[in-house]
């Protein structure tokens, strides 16, 4: 399979660019196009998308900002983001004729090349989440179309769920129809490609015990014959056969059950496209279907020749036939595709966050081996709550898509594993670090002073004061990142700490050159002050936002009759039965059991999972310690915690997810 052309590019106005990138440009693989090669890339990529990062000077980009909208304006394939190389507190970009949510960040120009470099990978991964995202929702809309189709296709066919009865039910139609004695249904198997392969004999009137057996799709046996060349064949006698056909009849099945087969009609099952899919081999036409024929009476004029209204009967039903095996050939691939298209969205949106790789899949199992469970009880709550098959399937399904809409979470804030992010905190670094080297650049210029004043004459003792004050402000600058690299962890933040980031957070610096300098921005010091975990109130909401979006996508889908709770279910899961859960905040009362159960699988899994960047795995019993707690605070259900933890329905998927 040929890879997509990947279009990449850096416009700059910086002539020296190339150079600087030089040893990491096979890490951002992006042509650099100067502004006046804007036009180039329309051309170059040819309608596809193609991902633009501006790094420009705010001069430039100031000057330049009409001639760049307007290129924009008419390359609606052109996905762009703005670095710009100017100060951190640049703002001048906001009343500029580009979009603001066009700009990326801003990239001092004495800043260290790995900021940069850092800032042009992350625009480019920001650009690929967007282009991705279409490109999701662009397949999620195809596939609803299609599950939406063919469960349509489905619904109005089924009649008869159970195959081996609707096989059947073909056979004793055609044979009532035309007053057959005997008979045998045979199906077409395909190869991976959808070619015909061979042809399965799946059924007989007689009462005989004969296995499934395969037939080759060729001209060299009655029933091959009729599938290879999908015409009918209406043998009158086939022990008169005279030689000359293609075909052969095999007088074998007669030796081995006591049989005589005289006359035979056989016929194609064709569905829509004309092609077949399987073979009515009917044997003796008799004047009355109810009459019982012996061994002589098949071998005399009791049995008929099938005529052509015979035919044209047993034509019709085998078209019906075919339509009904369609059908359930339908609902089977309709089921097989719906479960790809849940798989494939379940672990397209995991791919996005690794450290929780397979949750989804885990909580579906949870959920559905607690809700066996439950069918189980006799006594109790739930003695009288019986999950049927459809009603599992729901559950599954439900638990499968409980977290699909985080889709609609920014991927910085889903995989935010620190208060901070990674070039955040380096910048504060290189900010203590600047003060640290400014600090020693002004006891430099006092003991310059004092030689010019004192010359050597006690020098020596004043150098030991400068070298004892420098080591003092080192301390406390050192004692100051320390604390704010331990608060930047997503632990709980200590009391002390809290207090000393507030003192940091007010304290500023004059530089030699007279400027004052916040030692923590308002900004640094609000994520740095989270009490619990890596994310503030707005990236919170943002987060807990996944479950409307989930229900959202989920109602956009034409379930059927058997699955219509499954966005209600999913819509569920994290409401807490005193009332204080989200989105709705729902009372007990109002949360599906189905929900209630799957809140049980999805905490269970989130605590006993694979070490996390934020968090490490409990062992069991502390997780039931945790669930317990979590019973005691009302907000989950105690009676369906003692079922779960009762029925160690876990174990199983805990071994699997060990021995893997």
């Amino acid at each position: 399979m040929t890879k997509a052309l990947d279009f990449k590019y850096i416009v700059t106005d910086d002539p020296f660019f190339e150079g600087k990138i030089s040893d990491y440009s096979k890490k951002i693989k992006a042509k650099v196009l100067g502004l006046e090669e804007l036009q180039s890339i329309a051309t170059e990529s040819q309608g596809k998308i193609a991902k633009v990062v501006f790094y420009l000077s705010h001069l430039e980009l100031e000057s330049k900002h009409k001639e760049i909208h307007n290129f924009l304006k008419h390359a609606p394939s052109v996905m762009s983001s703005f670095i710009v190389r100017a100060p951190i507190d640049y703002t001048g970009y906001m009343a500029l004729a580009i979009e603001e949510d066009l700009f990326f960040t801003n990239v001092p120009e004495d800043a260290p090349l790995i900021f940069l470099i850092k800032a042009l990978v992350n625009a480019f991964t920001s650009l690929q989440m967007v282009v991705d995202k279409f490109e999701l929702q662009k397949r999620i809309n195809v596939s609803t179309n299609e599950i939406s189709k063919l469960t349509r296709i489905g619904i109005s066919l089924a009649n008869e769920k159970d195959f081996t009865k609707l096989l059947r039910d073909i056979l004793n139609s055609a044979r009532e129809i035309s007053n057959s004695d005997s008979g045998s249904l045979y199906l077409v198997e395909k190869d991976e490609k959808g070619n015909p392969r061979n042809l399965r004999f799946k059924i007989s009137a007689l009462d005989i015990n004969s296995d499934e057996f395969i037939l080759p799709i060729n001209k060299k046996s009655i029933a091959g014959y009729v599938a290879f060349t999908g015409k009918q064949l209406n043998i009158p006698d086939l022990y008169e056969l005279s030689g000359s056909e293609e075909y052969k009849f095999n007088s074998d099945f007669d030796k081995m059950s006591n049989y005589h087969s005289k006359s035979m009609l056989v016929v194609p099952m064709k569905d829509h496209h004309d092609e077949v899919v399987g073979v009515i081999q009917l044997i003796n036409r008799k004047k009355n279907f109810q009459t019982k024929l012996t061994l002589e009476d098949m071998k005399s004029d009791s049995v008929l020749e099938y005529d052509k209204y015979s035919e044209e009967l047993v034509m019709a039903v085998a078209g019906q036939a075919a339509v009904a095996i369609q059908n359930n050939n339908l609902v089977h691939d309709i089921e097989t595709l719906f479960e790809g298209f849940v798989t494939a969205s379940v672990s397209a949106i995991e791919s996005r966050d690794p450290t929780t790789s397979g949750h989804s899949f885990r909580v579906a199992q949870y959920t559905v081996g607690l809700a066996e469970s439950v069918n189980a009880i006799q006594v109790g709550r739930f003695k009288d709550i019986h999950f049927n098959t459809s009603q599992i399937k729901e559950i599954r399904y439900a638990s499968l898509l409980h977290d699909f809409g985080k889709v609609g979470v920014r991927e910085k804030v889903l995989v935010k594993a620190k208060k901070l992010e990674e070039y955040e905190l380096e910048l504060i670094k290189w900010r203590f670090q600047f003060i640290l080297k400014d600090v020693e650049a002004k006891l430099y210029q006092k003991k310059i002073e004092y030689l010019k004043k004192h010359g050597n004459n006690g020098f020596a003792e004043f150098d030991k004061s400068i070298q004892l004050e420098y080591a003092l402000e080192k301390d406390k600058l050192q004692e100051m990142v320390r604390v704010i690299i331990d608060s930047n962890e997503p632990t709980i933040l200590e009391a002390g700490n809290s207090n000393f980031l507030e003192e940091i957070s007010k304290l500023s610096y004059q530089t030699t050159e007279g400027n004052q300098l916040n030692l923590l921005h308002p900004k640094e010091f609000g994520f740095l002050s989270i009490r619990k975990g890596s994310l503030d109130f707005e990236e919170r909401r943002e987060i807990e936002s996944h479950v409307e979006h989930t229900f959202q996508f989920l109602s956009k889908i034409p379930w059927t009759k058997e699955l219509k709770m499954v966005p209600a279910i999913a819509h569920g899961h994290h409401e807490k039965l005193n009332g204080s859960g989200y989105p709705r905040g729902l009372s007990a009362v109002e949360i599906p059991v189905q929900a209630k159960m799957m809140a049980i699988a999805d905490i269970f899994d989130a605590l006993t999972d694979q070490d996390r960047p934020y968090k490490k795995a409990v062992p069991l019993e502390r997780a039931f310690d945790i669930l317990k707690m979590e019973v005691r605070d009302q907000h989950i259900d105690g009676d369906l915690l003692d079922i779960f933890i009762e029925s160690k329905s876990y174990e199983k998927i805990l071994h699997r997810k060990l021995e893997a």
